[in-house]
């Protein structure tokens, strides 16, 4: 009977101490969340988005969408927390709905609900960097002056 109390206690000891390593590692993963990287993914994916859209090469367009939409939930399935600011929720609430509506705009290939519905998407991105005080962030809807979707001027 002893024999068999030692064999339990060791596998629950092994089982709990297994079950610490891999909530230790969830954290990690969590804490590490590349969130530069996916922020140069929104600002890349967004440009060709829009180059594809006002070419009105709606298949390109929805494959940049979806290409948005992934970024966003693996944002969102990460539970982000940066700088004390949840980014994981602010992009479910204030992104997701702006990408959907423009791979609606897509879906009937309209291309005045498109350009309303990316010049809304673009809104929210910066909505978002002033709610998180990054707001010297501005994202722009692209113009032909620049090969960059951003204003770098300091106002």
């Amino acid at each position: 009977m002893k024999k068999m109390n030692v064999f339990f206690l060791l596998g629950m000891t092994m089982i709990l101490a297994f079950q610490c390593a891999q909530t230790n590692a969830r954290e990690k993963e969590v804490k590490e969340y590349p969130i530069l990287e996916t922020m140069g993914y929104y600002q890349r994916f967004s440009n060709k988005l829009w180059l594809a859209g006002t070419n009105e090469n709606w298949e390109l367009a929805d494959f940049y969408t979806h290409e948005l939409e992934e970024v966003t939930e693996k944002l969102v399935d990460g539970n982000v927390i940066h700088d004390d600011y949840n980014i994981s929720n602010l992009s479910e609430e204030m992104l997701l709905p702006k990408i959907e509506k423009v791979e609606e705009a897509i879906r009937k290939k309209d291309q005045v609900l498109f350009l309303e519905n990316y010049s809304l998407m673009i809104s929210s991105c910066n909505l978002c960097h002033k709610s998180t005080r990054h707001d010297f962030i501005k994202i722009t809807v692209p113009n032909d002056s620049s090969v960059w979707n951003q204003d770098f001027t300091t106002n």
